[in-house]
């Protein structure tokens, strides 16, 4: 496997983290690249001040650039919008939410046939895969079907600001992720026993909020699992719909590293069947959409980014920032407009929210 890191630093003094990315080459697709995000703290003449639990972020076909975190804190109130230099004692923990699990009652090891989709349990059926409602089916030596069978795990999407719970504690060695309910002897059982639930709530720190003219179908990955960007987050115009930030300190860890989410966003007007796919090339949906929006929560700071895809150069027909819920804090300035990110650079950027939360504004 072969790695690669970016490290992008603050020029603030304060500490603040950063992301480096690492990818690797082998995945269920050929010629598929899994993105994996590291979080370290430096100062400002770039020294890890801070051992940081490392944050591997596993995405589909993007080659994913370190992404900077501002300096600036912006704390929203009901009278004003203030600007202050953040310290490393400012930090506070994040809103919290519910770790509850959607559904209706616990799954039942061994009673639901392999060739019945569990939707009763809060799994979202995506029935334009042709999959039977799954997101992807693999076994252990990373082969694929299209029905869900003996000694394959059938992974499976949750509704938008949940995640699901389901994968085994025994990873394929070469860095494929493998996730969902396995099949055995015709029945589903669960691969996590560590609870009962198919789905739970994320962090619910962040939500996706639609102010341009058309509806954006924003494609979470199938992770762990085929790592395809076919988990729908559907935002209409005018609306406004939670996004999954991953609990990194309990949830799935890639070879000892926590993981976050992460979201391919196609153009304003595409549907979840056609954006929420493994795309073609030249495509401009799924793989191939026009930007990526990471989504994590871990040490009391969740983390958002909004970061470049180098399969499509092209900016979307909408602009993006991220900005403070009212009475929230966040460290940093981050928005994606007319082609430009902030600060005019191309990498992408990432904003820390130090306490409550803060949206994805598409406009």
């Amino acid at each position: 496997m072969k790695f690669s890191a970016l490290l992008a630093l603050s020029a603030s003094t304060a500490v603040l983290a950063a992301p480096a990315v690492h990818h690797n080459d082998k995945h269920h697709h050929n010629d598929k690249r899994a993105v994996v995000t590291v979080t370290q703290y430096v100062n400002a003449d770039g020294a890890v001040v801070i051992p940081a639990a490392t944050t591997a972020t596993a995405a589909a076909g993007a080659d994913v650039k370190a992404a900077s975190v501002a300096s600036a804190t912006t704390t929203l109130s009901s009278t004003a919008a203030s600007t202050s230099a953040v310290s490393p004692s400012s930090s506070s923990s994040s809103s919290s939410s519910s770790s509850s699990s959607v559904g209706s009652g616990d799954f039942e090891d061994g009673t639901i046939s392999c060739s019945d989709f569990p939707s009763g349990q809060g799994a979202l059926s995506l029935d334009w895969l042709g999959l039977g409602g799954w997101a992807s089916i693999m076994d252990m030596d990373g082969n694929t079907a299209t029905s869900c069978q003996d000694g394959y795990y059938c992974s499976y999407a949750c509704s938008p600001g949940h995640a699901k719970t389901q994968w085994p504690s025994e990873q394929p060695s070469d860095g494929r992720s493998v996730g969902g309910l396995y099949c055995k002897n015709g029945k589903l059982y669960r691969s996590n026993t560590n609870t009962n639930s198919l789905c739970e709530e994320g962090q619910g720190s962040a939500q996706a909020v639609n102010k341009a003219s058309g509806t954006i179908a924003i494609c979470g990955t199938d992770y762990p699992g085929s790592e395809n960007m076919v988990v729908p987050t559907i935002v209409d115009a005018g609306s406004t719909q939670p996004i999954n930030v991953i609990k990194e300190d309990s949830y799935y860890q890639w070879q000892g590293k926590k993981t976050s989410a992460q979201y391919y966003v196609n153009n304003a007007g595409v549907s979840e069947s056609d954006g929420c796919i493994w795309g073609t090339e030249g495509s401009g949906v799924g793989n191939w959409a026009p930007v990526v929006l990471g989504a994590g929560y871990t040490n009391g700071i969740t983390y958002l980014s909004i970061i470049p895809n180098p399969n499509n150069k092209e900016a979307p027909n909408f602009n993006i920032k991220i900005e403070a819920t009212e009475g929230s804090t966040i460290n940093g300035a981050c928005s994606y407009e007319n082609g430009v990110y902030t600060g005019s650079g191309s990498d992408g950027c990432t904003v820390s929210v130090t306490s409550g939360s803060a949206n994805f504004i598409f406009y």
